[in-house]
C-alpha cells in the first residue's frame, strides 16, 4: 500500500511540475524559427526597411513601434561596391556577441543546437562582417536572450544599389534567463 501511495504522489508531482513549466511560455507566441531579411528601402521619405523582432517572432518595419530588433545593411567601398554586410539594432546597449564561427552548415548547426547557456562574451553594438555559419547571441531591449545563426548570406551590386540578403535561424529564451531549454 505504501508503494502505491508513493507512486501516486510521484505522478501527481510530475504532472504538477509539467503544468508549472508549461505556464512559462505564451502559447500564441513564436519562440524559434527562420527568417530572411534584406536592406531594401521602401516608401517615399521617410524611408523604412524590414527587420525582425525576436520578441514578436515576426518581420516588422523600421518606422513602427516597437522597432525591429535587427536589420541588415550592406557595407560598400567609396565606389559603391559591396564589401560585406552587418546587422544593426536600435537598442541603446551593446546587444550582439559572436559565439562561434564555423566552416560548414553541419558544424554551425551542431554548435547552435548545443548552445544551451549564455556565457561571458564580448558584447558589441552591431554584428560587423557577418558571414555564413556564424552563431551569435543577442540581448533584446526586453532583456531576453536570443541565439541565432547565419544560414545564408547573399551580396550583390544591382542597378539600384548594393543588396544584402540574410537568412537566420533563431531561438529566444523568453523569461530573461541565460539558459535555453532543450
Amino acid at each position: 500500500m505504501a508503494g502505491i501511495r508513493k507512486i501516486f504522489y510521484f505522478i501527481v508531482l510530475l504532472v504538477f511540475s509539467a503544468g508549472l513549466n508549461s505556464c512559462e511560455k505564451d502559447p500564441g507566441k513564436i519562440y524559434a524559427g527562420e527568417f530572411t531579411i534584406d536592406n531594401t528601402l521602401y516608401g517615399y521619405g521617410p524611408y523604412y526597411a524590414i527587420g525582425f523582432s525576436f520578441e514578436e517572432g515576426k518581420k516588422t518595419e523600421t518606422d513602427r513601434s516597437p522597432e525591429p530588433d535587427i536589420t541588415v545593411h550592406a557595407k560598400t567601398d567609396a565606389h559603391g561596391n559591396v564589401l560585406g554586410a552587418y546587422l544593426d539594432t536600435p537598442n541603446l546597449t551593446e546587444s550582439f556577441a559572436l559565439a562561434g564561427e564555423f566552416d560548414n552548415e553541419q558544424e554551425s548547426k551542431t554548435f547552435f543546437d548545443n548552445l544551451l547557456n549564455i556565457e561571458t562574451y564580448t558584447w558589441m553594438s552591431f554584428a560587423d562582417d557577418i558571414s555564413e555559419y556564424q552563431v551569435y547571441v543577442f540581448k533584446t531591449r526586453e532583456g531576453n536572450y536570443v541565439k541565432f545563426r547565419i544560414r545564408d548570406l547573399d551580396l550583390e551590386d544591382t542597378g539600384n544599389g548594393p543588396v544584402a540578403v540574410v537568412t537566420i535561424e533563431w531561438r529566444i529564451q523568453p523569461d530573461g534567463s541565460t539558459v535555453f531549454p532543450l
